[in-house]
């Protein structure tokens, strides 16, 4: 546990500074404002800050701008204009205390709001590398009262620094569970730790709720102080064996309930509590009853609280995106949308800078949670109706382990969002889903592929012929790159089933192929005469794509069924306003080659 500090013995306090009958008035109406505004003020330290347009709480509160540090320009050597990207920070204070001048982006503002009160307990839910365990440290070291690591901050002139409270910072993210005995040990190493830290000697030592109920009670004894509780990652342990076959994941939840259970029994102990994690998994015991969390996950005042914002690129990175394609990177990394400002996943971000500008993917190499295979191999979903979900507010939030539903995971875990919230006429909403950004689709694609083929993923790799073919209107290569992924399936993904009969196993392979590419592709587009498989576009052109199954070859140049039934229905009809060519591609497959057996494409003539 580093970075607490020694607790004075005696005193009580919030650590929020209180100003009398000014900050009531004040107080009074930043909370007739708060139904009325987004919290979009943010104090950009260490070099910037944005406020929105229009005026909101945080203006009232506070008018005043942020201690700036300057920064010399030196003309010969523009680099130096540059903060240092925090890559590998792992602590709010070894970012802060540094001589290297790391960038921070200011998220204290939105962290003033949660902590202000005199006693309060939250949930935030975001994906990996989103900047949850920074989070959590910036509270330790705030609770803490380490003053010196705030200055030029947006709260650094509003807390209290005099009151310093005790931290027990409980971090499940750092090990990997593989069984219960892992489970239980990484939990015992938290609770140790925590003990030997601020000096308190655990008596009880055959019961993990027992014992970290006795940990908040000493600590408190000790210093006379309430207890800051920060808990990261509390639900790790049941991502990590989500994929067994066994009843694993269940078991890891029934040892986190009893060890969660203390959190309600301390209550009177408490001051703030901080729970981080990814999904939000009922039977836990922290959702429901006299336990209940405050699930922020959703509340538009702290929809970035973690991740960038458009406007913190805009104006806090110096010359690092001089000369790079703006569009390009919304298109790859931005997107994920909490009912705020969309807001970048960091990690995507600063690697992108550290790599000069390549566009790769960055978050989805930094690991994958191997549940993900297991569900799609186990689902009903195809990856094109991944793309258009609308899920109710409760399914969304939280589900249980006997009934895991694959959209609501893969929203909490990162690779879906957000793109429309509907209010429902009886109350409560319903929310529009789809993937955030290029990157997201593109592997998640590229994952489902895998599993419904067998594909190798370094053959799955080497798919990248098929867009250049594309690019090129090159349609024999195109074809070519569609018989070689289709020969690499596995002859055992055929045996005691018959997908290879229906047209939805190769609208399903070809969709997870070319949108793992980075194609822009619909499938299924009604229009008034009918339903379109397949529409492809690339920057020159708009391919309309028809799948069938053990349809006949026509003698000479006749045209095929699937070009047919093209022509018949006009498919292309509402494309016909666009400047690019449109090309016209039927995909005609046999059961017993389970592969292309034959392909027609014809060049749209407009009379």
């Amino acid at each position: 546990m580093n970075g607490h500090s020694s607790m004075t013995q005696s005193g009580e306090g919030d650590g929020v500074s209180h100003g009398g009958n000014h900050v009531t008035v004040v107080t009074m109406m930043a909370i007739f404002l708060k139904k009325r505004s987004k919290l979009r003020a943010m104090d950009l330290g260490w070099g910037c800050r944005y406020n929105s347009s229009f005026r909101n709480r945080n203006d009232i509160i506070s008018p005043k701008f942020s201690i700036f540090k300057h920064h010399t320009k030196n003309l010969d050597n523009p680099m130096s204009q540059r903060q240092a990207l925090p890559i590998g920070i792992q602590t709010f204070e070894s970012l802060r205390s540094s001589k290297d001048d790391f960038l921070y982006i200011d998220k204290t503002a939105e962290i003033y709001e949660m902590t202000k009160l005199s006693v309060g307990y939250y949930f935030l839910s975001r994906p990996r590398r989103f900047g949850k365990s920074m989070l959590c440290s910036t509270l330790q070291s705030l609770f803490e009262g380490k003053q010196e690591l705030f200055g030029g901050l947006y709260i650094h002139d509003k807390w209290d620094w005099s009151v310093k409270l005790p931290v027990v910072r409980i971090d499940l993210s750092a090990a990997n569970y593989k069984d219960l005995d892992a489970v239980e040990a990484r939990v015992w190493i938290n609770l140790n730790r925590n003990a030997e830290f601020h000096g308190v000697e655990l008596k009880i030592v055959d019961s993990l709720g027992g014992a970290f109920e006795e940990l908040i009670l000493r600590i408190y004894q000790k210093y006379d102080k309430k207890v800051v509780v920060l808990i990261d990652e509390y639900d790790k342990p049941i991502q990590d064996t989500l994929s067994n076959d066994d009843d694993l994941a269940s078991k890891s939840l029934d040892v986190l309930r009893g060890f969660y259970s203390a959190i309600k029994a301390s209550d009177q102990y408490i001051r703030f509590c901080f729970m981080t994690g990814i999904t939000k998994f009922t039977g836990v015991g922290l959702f429901s009853g006299a336990n209940n969390f405050e699930d922020i996950t959703l509340d538009p005042q702290y929809a970035s609280i973690c991740g960038f914002t458009q406007q913190e690129l805009n104006t806090c990175f110096g010359d690092y995106f001089d000369g790079i394609n703006m569009a390009e990177v919304q298109a790859w990394y931005n997107g994920y949308n909490y009912l705020g400002d969309r807001v970048y996943n960091p990690y995507d971000i600063l690697l992108f800078l550290k790599k000069q500008g390549k566009f790769d993917n960055y978050w989805w190499d930094s690991g994958q949670p191997s549940f993900l295979t297991k569900m799609f191999e186990k689902g009903a979903y195809e990856t094109y109706d991944l793309e258009n979900l609308e899920l109710s507010s409760q399914e969304l939030k939280q589900f249980t382990l006997s009934n895991l539903n694959l959209p609501s995971l893969l929203w909490q875990a990162g690779y879906l969002t957000i793109t429309e919230e509907i209010q429902e006429p009886f109350g409560g909403s319903s929310y529009v889903l789809a993937t955030p950004n290029r990157e997201v689709r593109m592997t998640l694609n590229m994952l489902f592929l895998i599993s419904l083929t067998s594909i190798e993923s370094s053959r799955v790799l080497k798919r990248n012929e098929a867009v250049r073919s594309l690019f090129k209107n090159d349609l024999d290569g195109f074809e070519a790159s569609v018989r070689a992924m289709f020969a690499a399936i596995p002859f055992n993904n055929y045996v005691q089933n018959n997908i290879q009969k229906y047209e939805g196993y190769y609208a399903s392979v070809m969709f997870s192929f070319l949108a793992g590419l980075g194609l822009k592709c619909k499938t299924e587009e009604s229009i008034s005469t009918g339903r379109i498989d397949m529409v492809m576009e690339s920057p020159t052109h708009i391919y309309v794509i028809e799948f069938k199954v053990n349809a006949p070859k026509p003698e000479g140049d006749e045209r095929g069924e699937a070009l047919n039934q093209i022509h018949k229905n006009k498919y292309y009809e509402p494309y016909l306003n666009d400047d690019r060519k449109i090309v016209l591609i039927g995909m005609h497959f046999s059961e017993e080659k389970r592969n292309l057996d034959w392909f027609e494409d014809e060049e749209l003539k407009i009379d």
